[in-house]
């Protein structure tokens, strides 16, 4: 039995006397933290030196440092409605601040993006690891204890569910027990949080008695939320893109973020305004440009029969996708079930004829047997209250029927008492782990459980590769398309998604070299990587694709299909030459040309090769123009699902934005232009007062004042 604490403390000191002074704990990514436990633990090595802790996880979720004066007053406000009381861990500011006592250390495997650029604790202490390895990797960091945040069961007090982290429990744990059957000293801890929302499934839900401690104050803290960010056309167009290269009735992975929002917003609008959106697609000379790509290996129409999802993460986008009739797929773990459903042969509704289809492919015996009743009972073939006993069916009536089907009068019997309406037990989507906004955590909490069934959390073993189940996992996974999102490109078709030069870690190889390699191995799976042609780098514009890279999280020898938002370049199984001149065709016209010259003096291409002229006009201006009918009609709207802002705060947003991506230059130069701005505050009163910066309590207060209202009217308003 587990130990029950009411303390944060009394566990911290508890695990101190179980597995001595040396602990390494093993944390999940996200939200799956037990933060109180951390600050407990972190504060007791803190005032004694001869504890050596070390935290091994992974993306690890805290209110950002705002150095900005401005920043703060916009950001805080928001963090607040957000976070509620969501407790920081206590570590993160020490790492960002490279201050961490000698006796403490953190070692993650997945970084928040781009937060730690430069820190040089951070970088040296970053695990390269591609999801489906991280238990492994953990495992051998000598982790003795095992911690986690898990939601109580609403019926059984003995029953609680790993929820947003299923994804490492289960291999960590494995390996625990192994290690203490070796003599070693370990702990594995739950810490109770009721916020989370109770996910069901094998994975996901765990007694008790798994535990050597469980903590529960009753006092729960706020999840970590995600506010929703504002959408452009260039993220718009990189969605509807890819939007149609997703092939009805297929499978769908797609990260978070941004293109991820956006391509959720491109389905719903592929749903709900299907003449508009093909009339997009054919303005945006999708087939003139891409010959058949949409038509080979995706779709304009309608989802009717709809998708199903395998992803590492749970993201908003999915609950949107479900709440729009897209999500609806359901898959179900059973090899003659799944394949009898992908070939047509047998629907969700149960018929009669479902049981002699049964029988001929040897799924079920004429005389049923108890694997045979529980196999029909399990998918909703029979009612679940048919028992078996004795070679009979046993009907709630307490009627007898003979377990024969091949008697004509059993079978007639059966057939008339014992079949159910629909297939039960589908998902519509395996996920490893969620984390989104407060909306995301709220609809969950607010689907009934059967209906919350059919989100089933797993490992990322299941969700990222086919290892388990290679031959459930590929009839499962038809037509999949595995979407993720990247930093540059080169031309030759590299990824470059979670390292700069000089191997300064931006986040982490996750799981998408996982999904490339997968798409790989699928007969009719594609990998679709997602990528922006420009940025802004200090005020100036660069280009995403580049000539060559030093540092690639996916090699060109997994190149596949590649999106940006001027199109769609098809590079599997492609030479380089065609693969340069497809990804040439879709990066902007402003280096289009630079990028060619290198590629002719690499000999990678033939010395008089010149960009067809329908893809000469990729400028942000063109393609700005293209949205303006959808946008009339509500659709690519900035935020598509909402936003955790107000309208003046949206508004403030993008001015904020212009600062931030100044250069040192243009900041001078919006000083000295604010300076001699003289406009009245009216029509400046809302966001003066949200920044408050009226009244104005000093001369700080004033130059931000003429600041703010200089940018709003020059870039917002403008």
């Amino acid at each position: 039995m587990s130990n029950q604490l009411d303390s944060y403390e009394k566990g911290a000191r508890e695990i101190l006397a179980q597995v001595g002074k040396t602990i390494n704990i093993g944390v999940p990514l996200g939200l799956g933290k037990p933060i109180g436990l951390l600050n407990a633990l972190f504060r007791l090595a803190c005032d004694d030196s001869s504890i050596k802790l070390t935290i091994i996880t992974g993306l690890t979720l805290a209110r950002p440092r705002l150095k900005n004066e401005l920043e703060k007053r916009f950001i805080e406000p928001i963090l607040d409605r957000l976070l509620g009381d969501c407790e920081d861990p206590l570590y993160e500011k020490y790492r960002e601040s490279q201050t961490l006592p000698e006796n403490i250390n953190v070692i993650e495997f997945f970084l928040s993006p781009g937060k730690f650029i430069h820190n040089g604790y951070v970088q040296q202490n970053y695990v390269s690891s591609s999801y489906t390895s991280v238990a492994r990797d953990v495992a051998d960091l000598s982790v003795n204890v095992l911690a986690q945040q898990v939601s109580p069961s609403p019926t059984n007090p003995r029953l609680y569910s790993l929820s947003c982290n299923t994804d490492l429990f289960h291999e960590l744990e494995r390996w625990l027990k192994k290690s203490a059957e070796k003599g070693n000293k370990i702990a594995m801890v739950a810490e109770v949080n009721g916020n989370l929302p109770f996910m069901y499934g094998l994975a996901a839900e765990v007694e008790e008695k798994v535990f050597t401690q469980v903590i529960d104050t009753k006092r729960y803290r706020s999840l970590f939320a995600l506010p929703r960010d504002e959408l452009s056309t260039q993220d718009h167009l990189i969605g509807l893109y890819t939007s149609a290269l997703i092939k009805d009735n297929g499978c769908l992975q797609i990260g978070i973020g941004k293109l991820s929002n956006a391509l959720a917003a491109a389905l719903i609008f592929r749903q709900r305004g299907n003449k508009l959106y093909r009339e997009l697609l054919q303005e945006l000379q999708v087939r003139e440009k891409f010959g058949t790509l949409v038509s080979d290996l995706g779709s304009d129409g309608l989802f009717d029969k709809g998708l199903y999802a395998s992803t590492e993460m749970f993201s908003d986008e999915y609950i949107q996708l479900y709440k729009a009739g897209i999500l609806k797929k359901r898959v179900y773990e059973h090899i003659g079930l799944q394949r009898l459903l992908n070939a047509n042969l047998i629907g969700e509704k149960i018929t009669p004829d479902m049981i002699d289809i049964l029988i001929g492919r040897e799924i079920i015996h004429s005389r049923l047997t108890a694997l045979d009743v529980e196999f029909l009972k399990t998918f909703g073939i029979f009612k679940p209250e048919i028992q078996f006993q004795n070679e009979s069916l046993i009907l709630p009536s307490g009627e007898t029927l003979a377990a024969d089907l091949s008697s004509a009068v059993s079978k007639q019997a059966i057939l008339k008492s014992c079949l159910g309406d629909r297939l039960k037990s589908g998902k519509v989507i395996h996920a490893g782990f969620f984390f989104g906004s407060v909306d995301l955590y709220s609809s969950l909490n607010q689907l009934a459980p059967e209906e919350r069934q059919l989100f089933e959390m797993t490992s990322v073993a299941r969700t990222n590769s086919l290892i388990l189940a290679p031959q459930l996992l590929r009839l499962q996974r038809q037509e999949a398309r595995l979407v993720n999102s990247s930093l540059m490109l080169t031309l030759a078709g590299d990824v470059i998604s979670d390292v700069i030069k000089d191997y300064q870690e931006i986040s982490g190889v996750g799981g998408q070299h996982d999904f490339v390699s997968m798409a790989s191995q699928l007969r009719d799976g594609r990998s679709l990587i997602n990528c922006r042609s420009t940025r802004i780098n200090k005020g100036k514009v660069e280009s995403n694709i580049v000539w060559d890279y030093p540092n690639s999280t996916i090699p060109r020898y997994l190149r596949d299909l590649v999106v940006t938002e001027y199109g769609i370049a098809d590079c599997r199984g492609k030479t380089d030459s065609q693969v340069i001149k497809a990804i040439l065709n879709i990066a902007d016209s402003r280096f289009q040309e630079r990028l060619l010259l290198k590629a002719k003096k690499a000999g990678k291409i033939s010395p008089d090769y010149q960009i067809p002229k329908v893809f000469k006009n990729n400028y942000p201006e063109a393609i700005e123009k293209v949205l303006e009918k959808v946008r009339q009609q509500g659709y690519c709207q900035p935020y598509p699902f909402g936003s955790d802002l107000s309208q003046e705060e949206q508004t403030l947003s993008r001015a904020l934005l212009n600062l931030k991506n100044a250069s040192r230059l243009q900041l001078v130069a919006m000083s000295i232009a604010s300076v001699f701005f003289f406009k009245s505050d009216r029509g400046f009163d809302g966001f003066l007062r949200r920044m408050k910066l009226k009244p104005v309590k000093n001369f700080r207060d004033y130059f931000y004042k003429k600041l703010l209202k200089y940018v709003l009217r020059r870039y917002v308003f403008a």
